[in-house]
């Protein structure tokens, strides 16, 4: 089973149903919709939940819009943009990548 990272501190926001997406560069981007995932914490690789993709779609990162940002979990896309741009300095082609969670 392929497997997805996440920062610790998204994983009550993954598991509330709060943050139903991620972004990611080109590198990340070979999931596809119905595939089931298991999600760990990046720092410590622990088991978080299994994750169900909804779909995958190609972005810009001057794109980006409220939905990306809502679906995030994040109230403004200036933030969005600023925390990616910590992640991913020079990308500039993205892929958002829809999820739900199927088992904690």
């Amino acid at each position: 089973m392929d497997k997805i990272t996440f920062f610790t501190r998204m994983e009550r926001q993954i598991l509330s149903g709060k943050k139903t997406a991620t972004i990611r560069n080109k590198s990340e981007s070979h999931y596809f919709a119905g595939q089931i995932v298991e999600a760990f914490t990046l720092e410590d690789s622990r088991k978080i939940c299994q994750l169900e993709i909804l779909g995958i779609e190609s972005v810009e990162f001057e794109q980006l819009s409220r939905v990306h940002a809502k679906a995030e979990n994040l109230p403004f896309v200036f933030m969005l943009k600023w925390i990616l741009r910590k992640i991913y300095p020079t990308e500039n082609s993205l892929y958002f990548i829809r999820f739900r969670v199927v088992e904690n």
